[in-house]
């Protein structure tokens, strides 16, 4: 069964827009909220995942781009894989205006014409080989690492070990640890996981679920899990998307893809994802990641450290210019 489509979904934010800047301008974050610059932050990179796609993934049904309402300029708005979607089309009025990832990510599946499968993908998140739907998709399941850990903290500033922790107690509350494991002991002790069994392994003796691994990398979805989540927990949704900018109460799309593991949707495979934070002469690095054949995806996370801009920029587009050098349909 792979004739069902597969979308992809995708968020993007100009935070140099001198309109969404007025907009946002508007609301003050608190102490427990996180509205880093580097939230927004645009790099001038987005064509090249747009390169990546149509190159790595000539299966994808369609393209929805998810934006405040600006666009980028080289965008081909015609290209008929793409469909462009602002804020106000798939998020409920009472959240908007929104400067929060989580309160995008957690109304996806309201996505006008949204296919019941789907990939998520942040703009960092790069294809950098070629993809079949079979490695995201096998027999209508998602294809991901199930893999035990637990959550770390090294500093109180953090914000995602809050969240991670806010998860944990949906997930528990639901998903009783020694159940799910009686049902799908195959699945999180299966090979595929490579190396992961160990941690599964280890934190087998936990009466509860510590946490899981995560990877920075694009995320397989059902459409339906999104749509359960939301009829199950809704007043932590609702309080989370509520927040004008991310916050340490709040919970992410995460919990999703736990719910999928917990539920045994999903099919085991092991992980070929890489990740590095842009920081200091960084560019040898992303290229060394993007021509590495053990990788299929690679996360160039930005992160509000201390380094020049302009010049990481700069060498980074050299890098990607040199990996993605054809011009795609989705450019003008």
């Amino acid at each position: 069964m792979t004739d069902y489509p597969v979308d992809i979904v995708i968020p993007w934010v100009d935070g140099s827009d001198p309109a969404w800047i007025r907009e946002h301008d508007r609301y003050s974050a608190t102490t427990l909220q996180d509205n880093s610059s580097a939230r927004y932050r645009e790099w001038d990179l987005f064509r090249y995942w747009f390169r990546g796609i149509e190159e790595n993934a000539p299966w994808v049904n369609r393209v929805h781009l998810l934006t405040w309402g600006h666009l980028p300029p080289w965008l081909n708005t015609a290209h008929p894989k793409l469909h462009i979607v602002r804020h106000e089309e798939f998020i409920p009025e009472k959240y908007l205006p929104t400067f929060s990832s989580h309160t995008i990510e957690l109304n996806m599946h309201r996505i006008p014409g949204l296919a019941d499968r789907f990939v998520y993908f942040n703009d960092d998140v790069y294809l950098s080989r070629p993809t079949k739907k079979e490695d995201f998709f096998r027999n209508g399941l998602p294809v991901d690492t199930a893999v035990f850990g637990v959550i770390k903290n090294d500093d109180v500033s953090n914000f995602m070990p809050y969240i991670m922790l806010n998860m944990m107690g949906v997930i528990n509350m639901h998903f009783p640890k020694r159940a799910m494991l009686r049902r799908d002991f195959a699945k999180w002790f299966s090979p595929r996981n490579g190396r992961g069994v160990l941690n599964n392994l280890y934190l087998l003796p936990w009466g509860t679920q510590t946490g899981f691994r995560n990877y920075h990398s694009c995320v397989p979805f059902l459409k339906e899990t999104f749509e359960t989540v939301w009829r199950e927990e809704e007043e932590i949704l609702d309080r989370t998307c509520s927040h004008k900018f991310r916050s340490r109460e709040d919970v992410n799309q995460y919990l999703m893809r736990y719910w999928q593991l917990c539920e045994g949707k999903f099919v085991p495979h092991r992980p070929n994802c890489a990740y590095l934070t842009i920081g200091e002469d960084c560019a040898a690095e992303t290229k060394a990641l993007l021509n590495n054949p053990r990788y299929t995806v690679v996360c160039i996370n930005d992160d509000p450290m201390g380094f020049d801009f302009e010049k990481e920029q700069q060498a980074l587009h050299v890098v990607m210019e040199a990996h993605y050098p054809r011009k795609s349909k989705f450019e003008k």
